[in-house]
């Protein structure tokens, strides 16, 4: 059975957060309203997509650093499919393999069908793309000029 409406955009808003993607977040705020999140719902997933990012950054530091890599993870707890799901987008959007296989295993554990995985999966892979995009439309056509310029309005997905 796919995601609800509702639970594609709260791990839609959570993967844009992760992503540092300001068009993308937008976009999605308005989407997750629609499709009728109340505050808390949204600061949950906004909540668990900064946890896993800033674990994620203190992980590649550590790393870069050769020191002993963190093995608390992120504090997030695998009693919640839609936390879950919303931690394993946010560790796709920025390339966590530790926090990767450490959602994707609490969601198996869960009894999250693939189905489900693969839609995470998607929506981290389009938002990625669609970041990368706006930011590389602030360079322009040509790489050159446009800097300190606002782009055009961005619409993500």
């Amino acid at each position: 059975m796919p995601m609800t409406m509702l639970e594609k955009e709260l791990v839609a808003l959570a993967i844009s957060v992760a992503a540092g993607c300001r068009p993308c977040v937008t976009h999605h705020l308005v989407e997750v309203r629609k499709a009728g999140a109340d505050d808390a719902a949204i600061e949950q997933a906004v909540a668990g997509a900064v946890r896993v990012r800033k674990t994620a950054t203190e992980g590649m530091r550590r790393h870069a650093l050769g020191l002993d890599p963190v093995t608390d993870g992120c504090g997030c707890g695998a009693a919640d499919p839609l936390a879950e799901l919303i931690a394993l987008g946010a560790a796709l959007a920025v390339n966590c393999t530790a926090g990767i296989d450490r959602h994707l295993a609490a969601a198996r554990s869960l009894g999250i069908p693939q189905d489900r995985l693969d839609e995470v999966l998607g929506l981290a892979s389009m938002i990625r793309s669609r970041a990368i995009s706006h930011a590389e439309a602030r360079l322009g056509a040509t790489g050159q000029g446009n800097w300190g310029e606002a782009p055009k309005a961005a619409r993500c997905c």
